[in-house]
């Protein structure tokens, strides 16, 4: 059976780069343009795993990943961001909030599969949250 996985992220080529990446990997894949559509998302389909943006109108990530994490205890939730929050380091608080792993934008295809294949595998990645 195809895992599934829940991208959201408002830039949407970035998004559909990545839908192409795990479409190639036999996952199913769902999106969502913001944290508001992202968590309503999650509430219908409960994919396996969940990477969400940082930064989003609507919802940020780190509001996305405290409330999917609420309702949802169990979720695999991965953060990614390509923007550096100066002296506030975003990856640690959505470490702190209950993202399993961080990843920072630009990454390599094979960097993302790494780290999803290993926390659906219940590995823990190697740590990201510099």
């Amino acid at each position: 059976m195809a895992k599934s996985i829940l991208i959201i992220d408002d830039d949407s080529d970035f998004r559909n780069s990545l839908k192409h990446v795990f479409d190639c990997h036999d996952y199913k894949v769902y999106e969502a343009c913001n944290g508001k559509e992202g968590v309503e998302a999650y509430r219908r389909i409960t994919s396996d795993i969940v990477l969400t943006d940082i930064y989003m109108p609507e919802k940020d990530g780190l509001e996305t990943i405290l409330e999917i994490k609420k309702e949802f205890p169990e979720a695999k939730i991965i953060a990614m961001s390509g923007i550096n929050g100066g002296n506030l380091d975003f990856f640690q608080v959505a470490g702190y909030l209950g993202a399993i792993d961080c990843i920072r934008k630009p990454f390599e295809p094979e960097d993302i599969i790494r780290i999803v294949n290993l926390t659906l595998e219940g590995n823990a990645p190697e740590s990201s949250y510099e």
